[in-house]
């Protein structure tokens, strides 16, 4: 079986290597038809190309800026790029010599000659047209990646038209519409090894229906953030399965070091090394540590990677030569210390990079963002976790700013991954003795300080308004929620929604009610006006327009923030 990719090459070169694959097969004895050609399409469908076109375009040119071997295969056939004298293929472009007007006038290109060439950017009638097409090239499966930095919400309505796709294109009834949830999967294949995140598995234990699927597993490998002992804990209650805490960065080919995960501590131990590998905690000096002594974890042997693509000062950095054991190892940033029992703890970030639902987060460009708002003089941001299994994003400011027009400057110039869930105003921040913020001093956000959406406050309605909202008012810790607020404005994401799709389900007795409504209708009237008699509900202001501004946007309040962070001395 083959996994292959239209990004950087069209469909006839497309149709060329298909044909190797199968003339190797026979050469090899074996009849093609007995194996299974899977397409790899970024994809996007909406009500018409201009709106596709519209929605797609900034995530994606973001998306291929960090694929440099595809940009300079663009470039190379960009008509209007000149090129330089000596280079006689893409592979010898330096992509540092260009501007960044001919770098976005490039990435514009690509994504013009992908959305044209690929057919899955546009209309369900432009899908099905090139889907009979990649038929006739022997291609079996189509896999969607919709997911590459379109707005959570703005991908949920991708997956209808999607959905449409897979009715009309002879895929059958049964593909469109069988049950495709963790908990189906999971009973459907027989699951005895599943690998994820701790906050999937957070979701999965507070599913009933993908709790129950877990009892079949053998082993399950959680991995990716900090596995917290609570949550060890409750999946021993829902499954007899063997449960491992994976570690490992992608720079050592993902996993490093492994232990059976325990209930016992506060954070669950990452364990130790896997074979062909080395592990070392060291000090500032580079000096080992001794058990039971914070330092920076440091991981030799056959994973490590021989660097960073064109980031030669990066891979300096970060790669160095092995004194304990040749070769070379790589600087995690992460703190840890030797156990008496020979395993490592994990205690969290050397800098201020923090791992947030799946996603890596520098703080810092968070700060310098909030720093560039007119008004605020000094940012400080940091990731809290009040609430036991409640990870937020806090952004402290002094100087003075309104919390959610912040929380929208913030948002253009960054992912939403990146907004921070509360904004607290200080008039100046606590200090250690040599004059450095202290971040651990500073003061919890209270319900006071929540930010809420700019709207004014209207009272819920009775019956199912009022008991979303206490649902809301719970699981959100705020003081009061309006008929007009919003879950995720008021600090709500992914986790949060699925506890409070869990609550509202058992309050109103309403089984048919999907974590998706919430995305969908994320206002309490909507939401209420949706799962009350079928109602029709308003329809959520959104502008998917904002998304493909946010490529161009970003291009210079990078530079932006750089120089600030500059100025502030790194």
């Amino acid at each position: 079986n083959v996994l292959t990719h239209l990004l950087g090459q069209s469909i006839e070169e497309l149709e060329g290597k298909i044909a190797i694959y199968h003339a190797a097969l026979r050469k090899a004895g074996h009849d093609p038809a007995d194996f299974t050609v899977t397409l790899m399409l970024h994809t996007f469908v909406a009500r018409d190309r201009e709106a596709a076109r519209r929605i797609a375009r900034g995530p994606m040119k973001d998306y291929l800026r960090s694929a440099a071997g595809l940009v300079r295969q663009y470039a190379w056939a960009f008509p209007a790029f000149k090129r330089p004298q000596g280079v006689t293929n893409p592979s010898e472009i330096d992509l540092r010599s260009l501007s960044p007007e001919e770098t976005e006038a490039i990435l514009d290109f690509a994504f013009e000659r992908y959305f044209e060439d690929s057919g899955l950017f546009g209309t369900v009638e432009d899908c099905l047209a090139r889907v009979e097409q990649l038929k006739r090239l022997g291609i079996g499966e189509v896999a969607c990646l919709i997911d590459y930095g379109i707005a959570r919400e703005t991908v949920l309505e991708g997956l209808y038209p999607l959905a449409e796709v897979l009715r009309r294109s002879n895929a059958g009834a049964s593909v469109a519409d069988g049950d495709y949830s963790i908990a189906a999967q999971l009973r459907r294949h027989r699951v005895t090894h599943l690998q994820c995140t701790p906050s999937m598995a957070r979701m999965i234990a507070m599913n009933d229906e993908a709790r129950a699927a877990l009892r079949g597993l053998k082993t399950l490998m959680i991995g990716g953030e900090a596995l917290p002992g609570t949550l060890v804990a409750d999946l021993n209650r829902a499954t007899d399965a063997q449960i491992l805490n994976m570690y490992g960065p992608t720079e050592t080919t993902i996993w490093s070091t492994t232990a059976p995960a325990t209930a016992t501590d506060a954070t669950a131990p990452i364990g130790t090394p896997i074979a062909n590998t080395q592990v070392y905690v060291l000090d500032e000096t580079g000096a080992p540590c001794p058990v039971g002594i914070p330092g920076e974890l440091w991981i030799g042997g056959a994973g490590v990677a021989r660097g960073y693509w064109q980031r030669d000062d990066l891979t300096a950095d970060r790669f160095q030569p092995n004194p304990f054991h040749g070769g070379r190892m790589y600087r995690t940033g992460d703190l840890v210390r030797w156990r008496a029992d020979g395993a490592l703890d994990f205690l969290g970030r050397a800098d201020f990079q923090v791992k947030l639902r799946g996603y890596r987060i520098e703080l810092g460009e968070i700060e310098a963002a909030a720093e560039s708002f007119p008004g605020v003089t000094q940012a400080v941001v940091v990731a809290r976790e009040d609430t036991p299994g409640d990870l937020r994003l806090v952004a402290y400011v002094t100087g003075g700013a309104e919390p959610e027009a912040l929380r929208a400057h913030i948002a253009s110039h960054l992912p939403a991954h990146m907004v921070p869930a509360h904004v607290v105003g200080l008039d100046a921040f606590p200090l250690t003795p040599n004059r450095k913020v202290d971040r651990k001093a500073l003061p919890a956000p209270s319900e006071a300080v929540a930010t809420t959406a700019p709207v004014a406050f209207e009272a819920p309605g009775v019956g199912v308004a009022a008991t979303i909202a206490a649902v809301w008012q719970r699981v959100l810790n705020v003081p009061q929620v309006g008929a007009r607020d919003n879950f995720f404005a008021l600090g709500g994401h992914s986790l949060l929604a699925v506890q409070a799709h869990r609550e509202i389900r058992a309050a109103l007795g309403n089984t048919k009610l999907s974590i998706t409504d919430i995305f969908r209708f994320p206002t309490l009237d909507a939401l209420a006006a949706h799962l009350d008699d079928g109602a029709t509900p308003p329809d959520p202001a959104r502008d998917p327009g904002n998304v493909a501004d946010r490529a161009a946007q970003r291009v210079d309040a990078m530079a932006a923030r750089r120089a600030l962070r500059a100025r502030r001395g790194g």
